[in-house]
């Protein structure tokens, strides 16, 4: 992930986790480089002026009867520009979310799509003083070809526009047959502006079980791409950014 001052997670490793563990208890964390060029993002303060920028970052997600809970944190470096292009006195930044869902019900095993209803909120905040709260529902999706497909739908509050709503819709997938060791997941969120249209960032991931293919234990490194989408109708930025991920211990 790179810092995104407002949007969303709804990461796909939760995705992929909440499809294999919403019957019961379940704990898992992870840790994340990334590297990509290109970065001019003023709004989300991942901004090097166009050159690059790496991000180091921690998840970690508790899945239990009652709902589930994830929190996440990134720290960008690189040479940081600020909205007006001018060198920031310092080359880090940290963001922070934090995303709990109480379960308010499920839906019966093989009859429908529905798989659970939730209550959900979320915490966003960065060492820039941007902060943002959000409160709504969700609902995770048995959807063939998907290992799992999930929606929020949030009011949302930040220190930067008015009130407005904030969609969230996030995906794991399988590519091929169990063994094949790849996978695409990622999520794409949707929020209202005061002045610049609706806010997009889109974030898919392919990654393979690189542990796997160099037979280790499978499930524990991973490697692959991420490209990061940000659009409204004062800026486009696109950049597919190189993405190492251990699944911890």
């Amino acid at each position: 992930m790179v810092l995104r001052a407002g949007a969303s997670l709804a990461c796909a490793w939760l995705a992929g986790s909440l499809g294999t563990a919403i019957a019961g208890d379940w704990d898992s964390s992870n840790v994340q480089l990334l590297y990509g060029h290109g970065f001019d993002d003023r709004y989300t303060g991942a901004n090097s002026g166009g050159g690059g920028l790496a991000t180091f970052t921690f998840e970690t997600l508790g899945v239990r009867d009652w709902g589930d809970s994830f929190l996440f944190v990134d720290v960008n470096g690189g040479r940081l520009v600020d909205f007006d292009g001018d060198r920031r006195d310092r080359s880090t930044q940290v963001y922070a979310e934090w995303q709990p869902r109480l379960r308010l019900g499920r839906g019966e095993a093989g009859e429908g799509a529905l798989r659970a209803v939730y209550l959900a909120g979320q915490v966003n905040a960065a060492d820039d003083g941007f902060r943002a709260g959000l409160i709504g529902f969700g609902a995770d999706f048995a959807v063939p070809g998907f290992t799992a497909f999930g929606a929020n739908l949030y009011w949302r509050d930040d220190t930067v526009n008015r009130p407005t709503a904030q969609l969230t819709v996030f995906w794991s997938a399988v590519l091929g047959d169990a063994d094949s060791g790849w996978s695409s997941e990622g999520f794409l969120d949707l929020a209202g502006t005061d002045r610049d249209g609706t806010d997009v960032v889109f974030q898919p991931r392919l990654l393979n079980d690189v542990g796997r293919g160099l037979g280790g234990r499978p499930g524990r490194w991973y490697a692959g791409l991420e490209w990061y989408y940000h659009r409204n109708d004062a800026l486009a930025v696109s950049v597919p950014q190189l993405m190492l991920k251990r699944v911890l211990p």
